[in-house]
């Protein structure tokens, strides 16, 4: 009731801006059910569950550091490192240890990271654009710049399971998502994000700790990211150095605009996000199954986008 309240005190404008997100899923969904042959089933809302898990994890991520008002521009080369090096080790015998070296290794470098930008001062665009490249220039020289086949069946065959009428990939992500917004929305955490996200000068004033507030964001960041490349490396049974996650930070920024959080930093809506990464994947579907080519799709996404940056800024000035 009193959510039905406030909506009632609010123009049609700021209810988009806050609900945009859910209503666009539900109109594309309902869209597409009405106007696509074989949309209306089960196995698409599989896929659309399953094949939204990449973008998902990297939103989420994302959603954190852009929180704090910062940027991280490399996670797909996070993507493309942690699989590299999982897939050495995995190749040699060392399952677990190869994942757990390929997540400890990306965290370090997310808080080195978030440690150069408090520390020296730098633009978070610089300091993730710097990692970006170095990150892909290690995936790359770890195997020559060819692709790698980590040759394990239990991984490939493990992310293909079901678990009820859902694949272990969605229950993977589903999982991620409840931890980080138990850790945003519960702990002390996710208080000091938007604090530092609103206001960095009050934050610090307010004695905050924002050298660790910054560089565990973007720990975080990476770790969600490097479980993304395992999936990927898992799901495909090969690592590409050069194409893993190329552009799909992108797809992370996209789908954290989409879902209500501000760019310019404040409070992280991780739902928004996620609802946000299964719009843009039901834009891929709905392309792919009209025989429609991809480039409209990235059109597409780009118009929402640019609607959803409108909508905030609208909001904002309300």
């Amino acid at each position: 009731m009193r959510q039905l309240k406030l909506m009632k005190e609010k123009g049609i404008w700021e209810i988009l801006g806050d609900y945009g997100v859910f209503i666009a899923f539900v109109l594309l969904f309902l869209g597409n059910s009405l106007f696509t042959a074989n949309f209306f089933s089960m196995i698409t809302v599989q896929n659309i569950l399953s094949q939204c898990a990449t973008t998902v994890l990297l939103g989420v991520g994302m959603t954190i550091v852009i929180a704090t008002g910062d940027i991280n521009i490399s996670v797909g080369s996070v993507m493309a490192v942690a699989a590299m090096i999982a897939a050495k080790l995995i190749k040699e015998g060392w399952m677990w240890q190869g994942m757990l070296a390929g997540v400890l290794v990306v965290m370090l470098c997310g808080a080195v990271t978030g440690y150069v930008i408090i520390k020296f001062d730098v633009q978070p665009m610089i300091a993730s654009l710097s990692m970006m490249f170095i990150l892909r220039g290690v995936a790359k020289l770890l195997n020559d710049g060819k692709n790698m086949n980590p040759g394990s069946r239990e991984l490939n065959s493990f992310l293909y399971e079901m678990v009820g009428p859902v694949s272990v990939r969605t229950v993977i992500w589903l999982l991620c998502v409840l931890i980080v917004f138990i850790l945003v929305a519960k702990t002390r955490f996710g208080i000091c994000i938007e604090s530092y996200g609103d206001n960095s000068r009050a934050s610090r004033i307010a004695g905050i700790n924002v050298a660790l507030v910054i560089t565990s964001s973007y720990v975080i960041c990476n770790a969600l990211a490097c479980i993304a490349g395992y999936i990927e490396m898992g799901y495909s049974s090969i690592v590409d150095p050069g194409n893993m996650g190329l552009t799909k930070e992108m797809d992370a920024i996209a789908a954290t605009v989409l879902g209500g959080t501000s760019i310019d930093g404040g409070k992280p809506h991780i739902w928004g996000t996620v609802c946000g990464a299964m719009v843009l994947q039901m834009i891929t579907i709905m392309v792919n199954m009209n025989n429609i080519s991809s480039s409209y799709a990235k059109i597409i996404k780009a118009v929402i986008i640019i609607l959803a940056v409108f909508l905030q800024n609208l909001k904002k000035k309300k």
